[in-house]
């Protein structure tokens, strides 16, 4: 039996409804999505307030919240390499086959193109809502937030203080 797999990555800081549309989206096409949790050596900063394993257990908690079983899904998470055609190569070399990358970032689907994958631009619902700066944006300025995310997510922020964290890495940003 031959799987079709799509990889889809992103910085997921935090995992909003937005991705989770995305995820939704692409499983309805592909038998799996492998979610590339790029960035994964950031973490603790203003624009990566969350670390790779954070990012991991809000992505897996908002799936599994979702009623999405977890053989549809991988999760690996790959750091920078400040050299987009090794980042891109190295995506490749970390992720089991797959036959097309998603995104909504046309430079990471020109990237992957140039390596001859099929690539899919990605229907981005509300990006002007769900947006990860935007949602931080919105913690730290104390405004509503948690309707961006899901619950789980929502959830998992707050145990691991998430907010508190964006506010004081944040707190010379003019939002």
């Amino acid at each position: 039996m031959v799987i079709k797999r799509v990889v889809f990555p992103g910085r997921f800081q935090p995992f909003h409804k937005g991705h989770l549309y995305v995820v939704k989206k692409l499983l309805e096409e592909y038998d799996e999505v492998v979610i590339v949790i790029g960035s994964a050596q950031e973490g603790f900063t203003c624009a990566n307030p969350f670390t790779a394993s954070e990012r991991f257990e809000m992505i897996h908690k908002a799936l599994e919240y979702e009623g999405i079983k977890r053989e549809r899904y991988w999760i690996v998470p790959v750091p920078d390499l400040n050299k987009p055609l090794a980042w891109t190569s190295y995506v490749i070399s970390m992720v089991p086959h797959v036959e097309a990358v998603a995104s909504g970032n046309p430079h990471v689907l020109y990237l992957f193109e140039w390596f001859g994958l099929k690539t899919i631009e990605v229907d981005l619902i509300f990006p002007e809502k769900y947006c990860g700066t935007r949602i931080r944006e919105l913690m730290c300025r104390g405004d509503e937030w948690r309707k961006y995310v899901p619950e789980p997510v929502s959830k998992y922020i707050d145990e691991i203080g998430g907010v508190e964290r964006v506010r004081r890495l944040c707190h010379d940003k003019r939002y």
